[in-house]
């Protein structure tokens, strides 16, 4: 397996897209720099020597980053990116265009790069925001290891928990509990990079213009599971997957 760890420890206020300097708390009083060292220890039980972590270094403290490469099975390589800000100073209308442009081109292409490079490796695209049970990575490894060829998101969505016949999905029996098919996702999914690399222009338009709407397409085509209960959960008031003690298992990590 090789995670994309995508790590900023500049963006600390919720849902801040560059600018958000200021220290506040994104999830039952938690700021960013704690929560992203226990999202990054969450996903080591399922990794050992064969599998690669690689830092997508936006503006991680070197400290941080010897401290990831200490408390680690998984063989490191760091992968510095431009940093959003300074992406967006090469935005042509920056004042008025609606869209945000030049939010991740460099993780994108390298994500294409390493998905040329091993297409039949599962590439697990992780935030450094979203926190796993200890089994995540392992039942993740599982998935793809019974023959699936579509993307595969451990987190489940909150939203999705009403009455409502517009939202059906199918359920099946996976290795460990219950996966469901999901119509789209925010960037912390996996998949093969033979698949990735299937949308490979989709996925260099996302870096462009900060769009996940290529997950429609690709998950109506080629298929994409979560469990649930979910695995994982984005640490932000309000996006927390549901029927998981996520507060135990955030205060069971040590750091």
């Amino acid at each position: 397996m090789i995670v994309l760890f995508r790590s900023c420890e500049a963006n600390l206020s919720p849902g801040s897209l560059g600018d958000g300097f200021e220290d506040k708390p994104r999830w039952q009083g938690h700021g960013k720099l704690e929560i992203l060292r226990k999202c990054y220890k969450s996903i080591q039980t399922g990794l050992d020597d064969r599998d690669l972590i690689t830092i997508v270094d936006d503006r991680t403290t070197p400290e941080t980053l010897e401290w990831m490469k200490e408390n680690t099975k998984a063989q490191v390589r760091v992968k510095p990116i431009t940093s959003l800000d300074e992406l967006r100073k090469t935005h042509p209308y920056p004042n008025y265009h609606p869209i945000t442009a030049n939010s991740c081109p460099d993780l994108m292409e390298h994500l294409v790069a390493v998905a040329e490079r091993k297409p039949e490796e599962i590439i697990y695209v992780c935030e450094d925001d979203y926190l796993h049970v200890d089994y995540a990575i392992l039942a993740m490894k599982e998935v793809f290891k019974q023959g699936f060829q579509g993307f595969y998101a451990p987190y489940d969505y909150p939203d999705r928990y009403t009455i409502d016949k517009t939202k059906q999905c199918e359920l099946h029996a996976g290795p460990y509990g219950h996966l469901r098919s999901i119509p789209s996702a925010t960037l912390t999914i996996a998949a093969l990079g033979k698949t990735w690399l299937h949308y490979k222009y989709e996925l260099l338009r996302a870096g462009a213009f900060a769009d996940d709407t290529w997950t429609w397409k690709a998950f109506a085509q080629v298929g994409a599971l979560c469990p649930t209960p979910g695995h994982a959960t984005h640490l932000q008031d309000g996006c927390i997957t549901p029927y998981i003690n996520w507060k135990s298992i955030y205060e069971s990590i040590c750091t």
